[in-house]
């Protein structure tokens, strides 16, 4: 689907101010094109807010004008792939149900563009605040999400990840979460975690994206296909936490480790297998081998390491939030899964990195 950003004619320039970002002003009146959100209103055009560090050089009317592309619409809002007339391409997510004002979504981003720089997270760039339309502008990963390659490099005949790209993933993933609940005084969560939030990067690290947004808005009735990423105790306060945040995470690795969906229907719309509920009972059975991908049980020598990863997973998944580990504690797993596999193929490089990332 192929839609063209656009703006009404402006009537004279404005400007927005941050105390952490730098905004850019426009007003150049260009003719519009079509129209790509109604919610950006006369008064209150060309308030996009960048935040410092950031490279880009375009303003609102910029943006409004891309040609975008759209990537996936989720809980939050849709993502688009906007590219700019001079080539520069970024991420647009246009968000949905924001139930906070202004003040209190100003200071939610202030948060979370300061919260973003690691090397495991996804920054937010800029932001756009109008009483019927807010906008999030991010980097543009042409790698794309963990979810197409997981699930979708079958369909397009792709080699699938290896075991030695899985656990890269995942511990890029942990260590970016671990990251986001060590700031804002250990009080900060992502609340939305999915493989489609988790980018990779070029080399195939794992990047999360879109943290920090539940906190603008009430978690709305989650699709089937979304259930299943949740822990049990947000789906019935509907309000996450950090230990919902692991309880994510660890279902996200065992989608890695199983090929398969979080929720899924095996053949009957009736009967739907929830992904930790049935890797339990096969486990429960003693029928470990079947849980795994088949992709990965072509490859020798890593049966062991698989299932010390299921089990950092299955204590990830534990339904009651106070037995789940902390992430450090499952980084510090990871890295040691991690070195036995690699043993003396790791550089050296990384594997100073994994020892100053471990506690």
């Amino acid at each position: 689907l192929i839609c063209i950003f656009k703006r009404k004619k402006s009537t004279e320039p404005t400007t927005a101010s941050s105390s952490k970002g730098k905004t850019v002003a426009g007003g150049r009146g260009e003719n519009p094109k079509e129209e790509y959100s109604s919610g950006v209103q006369e008064a209150e055009r060309n308030k996009l807010v960048f935040f410092e560090g950031c490279s880009y050089n375009f303003d609102l009317e910029d943006l409004l004008r891309a040609s975008a592309e759209v990537l996936g619409k989720g809980s939050y809002g849709t993502t688009y792939k906007a590219v700019l007339e001079d080539g520069t391409t970024v991420v647009v997510k246009r968000l949905k149900e924001v139930v906070v004002g202004k003040k209190d979504f100003e200071q939610q981003m202030e948060i979370v563009g300061r919260v973003g720089q690691h090397q495991n997270v996804v920054p937010l760039r800029a932001y756009y605040y109008s009483k019927d339309e807010k906008l999030l502008v991010y980097d543009y990963i042409p790698s794309g999400s963990l979810a197409v390659v997981l699930h979708g490099n079958k369909a397009t005949g792709k080699a699938p990840l290896d075991w030695e790209t899985r656990v890269k993933i995942s511990l890029g993933v942990a260590r970016g979460i671990a990251h986001l609940h060590a700031e804002g005084g250990g009080k900060f969560i992502h609340g939305n975690l999915k493989s489609s939030n988790i980018l990779l990067s070029q080399n195939l690290d794992g990047c999360v994206s879109e943290f920090g947004l539940a906190q603008l808005m009430t978690i709305p009735p989650a699709p089937a296909r979304l259930v299943g990423y949740r822990a049990p105790e947000v789906l019935e306060t509907k309000k996450p936490t950090q230990k919902s945040d692991v309880y994510s995470f660890g279902v996200l690795v065992l989608e890695m480790l199983t090929g398969k969906a979080p929720l899924r229907s095996p053949g009957r719309e009736d009967s739907i297998e929830h992904l930790p509920r049935w890797v339990q009972s096969v486990v429960r059975e003693e029928w470990t081998a079947e849980v795994f991908d088949v992709d990965l049980l072509r490859h020798p020598n890593i049966e062991d390491e698989m299932v010390q990863m299921l089990q950092v997973a299955m204590a990830c998944v534990a339904a009651p939030p106070d037995q789940r580990p902390k992430m450090d504690e499952v980084i510090r797993r990871i890295v040691e899964i991690r070195n036995s596999y690699s043993g003396s193929r790791t550089p050296p490089e990384e594997k100073q990195k994994d020892e100053s990332a471990a506690p």
